[in-house]
């Protein structure tokens, strides 16, 4: 309807003189409308020019600006060339322009149909399709990395063993780095498949080298068969094994025999490529091997650098040159006025809900700050990112120094401050309080989870006769304490990790817990509660692991798993019981697949007659070997045991003592991790359980040798009390403290957790 309205209103000059617009000035059509478009479309006003523009969201930034808003997606290139042609039955178009929006082959469609200047539609696909691209640069011999065009998960199996480890997966014809994931171990490769055949429109996934080393992100006008270098910047590249642009610095601070490696590239991309006319951007990265090819579009660079952090650093309007050039006249005077460092920070609060965004004109006033830019709203649900699409915004810098510009940008990011939580009005002191009438006489819900009080007793989902092991488990972290480092300077410090691929914003999980009618005295069904604990961790950017019966018969269904799992998509890991059997078992990991599990588990620290017959490294391997989705097993105290299962094929391992509740005095995992770390080394997944009660427990417990944190009790509790939203404040609760203990170490990612970043002190026994 919005669509008729807006074109009926281009039918006659009285309507257009009624509007107040000049019939004799010429048009300008600019495909997209959001954030990166407004300079466009300022900058044409300013030239005179009436504007064209196209979105498929009518309440985009820029539609208000626009003379003649039409809804249109930019990816629909039929759609656009239709309503450009009648559009031009009345009003002449004289030029079509992108900026920063991945419309390269839309904009030839225009420029083609409606005889303007620009570049072939051929031209136009090769830059906007990664395989194209990459077989063009491959007749001319221009340096990239290795690459092989895939559609099915075989194809991708088949890359892997002739590329090596670590590779690239990209779906072949979508920006941003939607679906681009490094991938780095054969178990990651279903996970990163299933990710980038999810963001090909068309279903074309291209695998490829790793390549290693900075990054430039370098942009050009191409005019009378010139290339004009204009802008050059370092890239930065977070939050692995995703490639998330956190910001970027211009001009580049890299060595200028890099830089001239770098742009010799570009140049000889763009010719080979056929990019003769308008823009063209491109992203090099400067490898061990020299410079390469990561990709070459016909267009302005996007990342708010054509349009920003290029016109503060150089005084130079780009975007007036490139529209010149859509118009076919040169591009004008382009030579640098100023010599300034412009710096671009993303904004990155993590996942949740957005409660409150506070500090947005703090942030516009600190000197230095050009723009700040928020694309989230009070009740919307935010995610870590994975792509370039999934921020919060952005601040931008500009200043003398590359120092001055990078401090201003930063701190503007720290006075944004977008708050997260849960959907409701919870806190801490109502969830003990609906808790504690929920665990009546199974768990006291005491302020710290510590086995004191329910010494004695059979205390729910823990321990045997005293709770000796329960309560070692706790005692063992407070031997340690943190080193702060005071002196090292920190921004952006980032929580996330992933298993096998799987993104999660911190490296914390909720233990499995089964059998609710026993251990919890029925607050919940077992399915219900499975579904609680998916749905919640899901939104928190976590993973939920649920739990098979113990000893449920061999026959018995296992639906109050598989249903809850449908329900996010398979976005959660289901322990199994290996005791039921081989085929039992292997019938149960199916239909977990088929509900979209990207990984699995199997407890094996409950022994009884069936587990001495039935289970053994042999057994294990035959069920891990058939299993369509990598293992995790659980239950591991010994360095044996650990080897044992790794031999049998597991790529994860849990070590658990299970709450103290097989036997009273059992080593804590957190004591035998050391041990056991070195013993399978960095290419197994280590978990461990028990007694982390606090983000410093999870960044001692990483610090000793863990990849992820499992905590059971505390979040049996917060279910118990808030049930989804109790998940998610209790998961953000750990999340805050954990970045505060990384900001004091000097730890910029978990990965940077070191052991040397704590330290054991004398601790009284008690």
């Amino acid at each position: 309807m919005i669509l008729s309205i807006l074109i009926d209103k281009t039918t006659g000059g009285k309507q257009f003189a009624r509007r107040g617009i000049d019939i004799v000035k010429k048009i300008l059509m600019i495909i997209g409308a959001g954030i990166l478009q407004a300079p466009a479309i300022k900058t044409a006003r300013e030239m005179g020019l009436l504007t064209l523009v196209t979105d498929y969201d009518k309440d985009a930034y820029g539609m208000k600006f626009a003379d003649f808003p039409i809804v249109m997606s930019t990816r629909d290139v039929d759609g656009t060339v239709r309503v450009a042609k009648k559009f031009a039955q009345t009003r002449r178009i004289d030029g079509v322009i992108t900026v920063g929006t991945d419309a390269s082959l839309t904009v030839a469609a225009v420029q083609h149909a409606l005889d303007l200047p620009g570049n072939r539609i051929d031209v136009a696909e090769a830059t906007t399709n990664k395989i194209k691209m990459r077989r063009r640069l491959e007749e001319k011999g221009i340096p990239q990395p290795v690459f092989f065009p895939c559609g099915t998960y075989d194809d991708v199996v088949d890359a892997s063993r002739k590329l090596g480890f670590p590779f690239v997966i990209k779906p072949a014809d979508n920006m941003g780095a939607r679906g681009v994931m490094k991938v780095d171990k054969p178990e990651v490769i279903r996970f990163a498949y299933e990710r980038a055949k999810n963001s090909t429109p068309r279903g074309e996934m291209i695998c490829e080298g790793f390549m290693d080393g900075p990054e430039l992100s370098i942009d050009a006008l191409v005019w009378d068969g010139e290339i004009l270098i204009t802008g050059i910047a370092d890239r930065i590249i977070e939050f692995p094994p995703y490639f998330v642009e956190t910001g970027h610095i211009m001009p580049t601070n890299l060595k200028p025999d890099m830089v001239d490696d770098g742009v010799g590239v570009f140049k000889r991309g763009i010719q080979t490529l056929g990019i003769e006319t308008g823009a063209a951007k491109g992203d090099i990265k400067i490898t061990s091997a020299g410079a390469m090819v990561g990709e070459i579009a016909s267009r302005l660079s996007g990342g708010f650098m054509s349009a920003y952090t290029y016109p503060y650093s150089s005084g130079v309007n780009l975007v007036r040159a490139a529209i010149n050039i859509a118009l076919g006249n040169p591009p004008g005077d382009i030579a640098e006025i100023l010599k300034r460092v412009s710096a671009e920070r993303a904004i990155i609060p993590g996942s949740g809900v957005v409660r409150t965004i506070e500090g947005v004109q703090e942030a516009i006033s600190i000197k230095g700050v050009k723009n700040v830019f928020v694309t989230c709203a009070v009740g919307d649900t935010v995610h870590i990112p994975t792509s370039n699409v999934e921020k919060c915004g952005n601040v931008i810098a500009a200043a003398d120094t590359r120092e001055e510009a990078l401090n201003s940008a930063n701190l503007g990011v720290k006075t944004l401050k977008i708050l997260l939580g849960t959907k409701g009005e919870i806190n801490e002191g109502l969830i003990r309080k609906n808790a504690l009438e929920k665990l009546s006489g199974t768990c006291s819900v005491c302020r710290v989870c510590d086995g004191e009080e329910c010494s004695g007793w059979f205390p729910g989902i823990g321990s045997k006769l005293n709770g000796g092991g329960f309560k070692r488990n706790f005692r063992i972290l407070q031997r340690y304490v943190i080193i702060p480092d005071i002196l090292k300077s920190m921004d952006n410090v980032n929580t996330g990790s992933d298993i096998f691929g799987i993104p999660i914003d911190l490296p914390v999980l909720p233990a499995p817990v089964s059998n609710i009618k026993k251990n919890l005295n029925s607050i919940f069904g077992e399915e219900e509660y499975n579904r609680i604990l998916l749905k919640g961790t899901k939104n928190s950017g976590s993973i939920g692991l649920i739990s098979q019966l113990e000893l449920e018969p061999a026959n018995g269904s296992i639906d109050y798993l598989i249903s809850p799992l449908s329900d996010v998509y398979g976005h959660g890991i289901p322990f199994l019981n290996p005791y039921c059997g081989e085929k039992t078992t292997l019938n149960n990991i199916e239909k977990s697949f088929a509900a979209g599990i990207k990984t699995c588990g199997l407890s094996m620290d409950l022994k009884d007659s069936r587990g001495a017959v039935l289970i053994n490294e042999n057994r294990l391997s035959e069920i891990i070997n058939k299993s369509p989705v990598p293992v995790i097993v659980k239950g591991i105290l010994s360095k044996d045991n650990a080897l044992r299962a790794v031999n049998a094929g597991a790529k994860g391992i849990v070590l658990s003592n299970r709450g103290g509740r097989i036997l009273e005095y059992l080593p804590s995992g957190l004591e035998v991790l050391k041990e056991i770390k070195d013993a399978v080394g960095n290419n197994t997944l280590i978990m461990v359980d028990g007694g982390i009660r606090s983000g410093e427990d999870v960044f001692k417990a990483v610090a000793l040798g863990a990849d992820i944190v499992l905590i059971g009790r505390p979040l049996v509790i917060s279910i118990a009390g808030a049930a989804e939203e109790g998940v998610s404040f209790y998961l953000h609760k750990i999340r805050d403290e954990l970045q505060e203990a990384m900001l004091a170490a000097g730890a910029k990612t978990v990965r940077d957790i070191k052991p040397d970043m704590i330290r054991e002190l004398p601790f009284p026994s008690k």
